[in-house]
């Protein structure tokens, strides 16, 4: 059922980044929670969690836990609704722990505003509307195609792209404005974009808004050097369009899995896109089932997998398309599926594991209509 576990001090116990499989009980010792090397968190009490909330969520972790001192830990790498079912104390447990790591956390954010005032004021009506609409980017760059090219991005996604050239402008746009996230070119002269930065970060308007960096990409002493700074998020130039979109999505905050799946009427919809790179697969697969877990939570019961744009069928698209089979049967979850296929090879989509019951149409429309049959 676990494992013990032992760990001296300094030695990393869950790692930043990894995917939220198991989570720990400490046993002994005292554990550091560490998030961009800064301290968020120390944890001495016998018999506390850690580790769960990436599991709950199926998320990476977002944090590292490290041994301040001689540390003994049970591992529980088995699934957590399996544990939970078998022990219902348990689950009681952790929502009390849970409990007391989130009243903590706000005990620290008040402690924080009182130093620092940065958290938003619930009255200030330009700020709610900010947050309400959709998320404006400013970009600071001197290229008008670049512009060009992030717009095209952005507005597929329906954010907006306001720009400005140096530094003057870029203070100037910020004097009424609070922007989603802030984009500074690299490429200005001199040092102007560590310069910009470090001004932005002491302006009450900017002071809250993410700062990203844009490099050329293969100029590693820009990048260095703009890390050593402080800018933490980078998109380079030449401008990939679906790269940029995945970063953007994470440091807006926004469920990254809306970048591949959509909710039409009552279905899921998955359009298969053409052509997949290996970063678009491997986004995609990482999605799959914390979106599906969404859907169910939602009470959509229907899924559409809409394959009659492709070209041409690879082995890339069919490995897609049957992780989705797959993941639905292993979560044995009551979804309706339907392909909109064409052509002669149209059934062969149901020859995948997990798709062996769903039905092919030729548009969705029909898909709609099909799926709300009993």
């Amino acid at each position: 059922m676990y494992e013990t576990r032992e760990y001296e001090v300094n030695d990393t116990i869950l790692q930043e980044g990894e995917l939220g499989k198991g989570f720990c009980i400490l046993e002994e010792g005292v554990v550091e929670v560490i998030r961009d090397n800064k301290i968020l968190n120390e944890i001495d009490q016998k018999g506390a969690i850690f580790g769960e909330l990436s599991e709950i969520l199926m998320y990476n972790r977002g944090a590292s836990v490290r041994a301040k001192t001689k540390t003994k830990v049970k591992y529980f790498d088995n699934k957590l609704e399996q544990l939970v079912a078998e022990n219902p104390k348990f689950a009681v447990k952790m929502i009390r722990n849970l409990g007391r790591r989130l009243y903590h956390m706000n005990q620290l954010a008040i402690e924080g505003n009182t130093k620092n005032d940065i958290l938003i004021d619930a009255n200030d009506e330009s700020s709610i509307n900010a947050r309400q609409a959709s998320p404006v980017i400013l970009v600071v760059e001197e290229k008008h195609h670049i512009i060009s090219q992030l717009t095209d991005v952005f507005s597929s996604q329906g954010w907006k792209l306001r720009s400005a050239s140096d530094e003057s402008s870029t203070l100037k746009e910020c004097e009424d404005t609070t922007f989603a996230a802030i984009i500074i070119s690299l490429s200005l002269p001199k040092d102007a974009a560590i310069e910009l930065r470090r001004k932005l970060k002491t302006n009450p308007k900017a002071m809250r808004s993410p700062i990203i960096g844009m490099s050329v990409k293969g100029d590693e002493a820009s990048l260095k050097k703009a890390t050593d700074a402080g800018f933490e998020n980078f998109i380079s130039k030449p401008i990939d369009g679906q790269s940029v979109r995945s970063t953007m999505y994470k440091i807006l905050n926004l469920d990254p899995s809306d970048q591949y799946f959509d909710i039409l009427k009552d279905a899921l919809y998955f359009k298969v896109p053409s052509p997949m790179s290996p970063f678009v697969i491997d986004e995609i697969k990482e999605n799959i089932e914390p979106r599906i877990r969404k859907t169910i939570n939602e009470g959509i019961e229907k899924i559409i997998v809409d394959v009659s744009g492709l070209d041409e069928i690879g082995e890339d698209e069919i490995d897609v398309v049957g992780d989705i089979g797959e993941k639905l049967e292993e979560m044995m979850v009551p979804i309706k599926g339907a392909f909109v296929a064409k052509g002669d090879e149209a059934e062969m989509w149901t020859n995948l594991d997990g798709c062996e019951e769903w039905i092919v149409c030729k548009d969705i429309s029909e898909a709609h209509q099909k799926l709300g049959q009993p």
